[in-house]
């Protein structure tokens, strides 16, 4: 297909394109003639790869790379994982030190093989900030949300052994570890919903509170 018709099936704009390819995120077409190139479906399931790292999981061009690089090497899974967790790490991760005590409580829930992995500096940067704002995570709140990420990383695990190529299973540690902390944060947003509904009776419109308020507002001019 031509550059036109990969922009259109995409929805991806030809500058993006040709900065995708000058930027060795997409493989440039085969010559077919003088300033001609053509593309094929690889060259689309790239772009909405692209799309979806970039746009919905917010990794943006320098994390898509590194992932990217990680499913045209054939990295073994394990790789995979831990290239896609410093990426999306690097999205929310300060840099700023952590408190001790901090430390100290995720270290003992994660266990002595696992205190020096990045993200328990981050989980305790995080208990620092909520202990700053004056809703600081008491100990049942904290073991709550370890057993809950225990049975997200099992379904992760899971579904991985469950994939019969390792380039199956490196895209889906690769990918899914990016994409998939989306949709866990979105599924908690609903659960939230659900449970503030379940626990205080009154109904909560799913809306964000601008939009019921614009939806009112049309209401009444409406009238």
């Amino acid at each position: 297909m031509r550059v036109s018709e990969l922009s259109r099936l995409s929805g991806v704009s030809l500058p993006t394109i040709k900065y995708y390819i000058r930027e060795g995120l997409l493989p440039p077409g085969t010559a077919s003639g003088p300033q001609r190139s053509d593309y094929g479906d690889d060259h689309l399931a790239r772009l909405r790869l692209l799309r979806a790292l970039i746009e919905s999981g917010g990794v943006g061009i320098a994390g898509a790379k590194r992932i990217t690089a990680v499913l045209d090497e054939g990295a073994p899974p394990a790789v995979a994982f831990e290239v896609a967790q410093d990426v999306v790490s690097a999205n929310v991760d300060s840099g700023a030190p952590a408190s001790a005590a901090s430390l100290e409580r995720v270290q003992a829930i994660v266990g002595d093989d696992y205190c020096a992995h990045p993200a328990v500096r981050t989980a305790a940067r995080a208990l620092d900030a909520l202990e700053l704002s004056g809703g600081g995570m008491t100990p049942s709140w904290l073991e709550a949300y370890a057993r809950a990420a225990e049975i997200v990383a099992s379904a992760d695990l899971d579904e991985l052994e469950a994939r019969s190529s390792v380039s199956e299973q490196t895209s889906i540690a690769a990918v899914g570890t990016a994409l998939g902390d989306v949709v866990l944060q979105s599924m908690r947003r609903v659960a939230q919903a659900r449970e503030t509904q379940r626990r205080f009776g009154e109904r909560q419109d799913s809306a964000p509170a601008s939009e019921r308020t614009a939806a009112r507002e049309n209401a009444e001019v409406a009238r």
